[in-house]
């Protein structure tokens, strides 16, 4: 699944942490957006824990 499709059907009240390669590259929680070029990296993993998703990119 890629980046994009998991945040169109994810609601906008989660904060959402986007991780590649242990780090925190991106971040949504109301205020700030995850850039655009992000949108076609595939996911290897989500975690929701509460209001919060963790989403694991593959690595390139």
């Amino acid at each position: 699944m890629k980046l994009i499709e998991l945040l169109l059907i994810t609601s906008e009240h989660r904060n959402m942490y986007i991780w590649d390669n242990g780090e925190i590259i991106a971040q949504y929680d109301g205020r700030d957006s995850i850039p655009e070029e992000l949108n076609n990296r595939e996911i290897e993993l989500v975690d929701c824990s509460g209001d919060n998703f963790h989403v694991y990119l593959i690595s390139k």
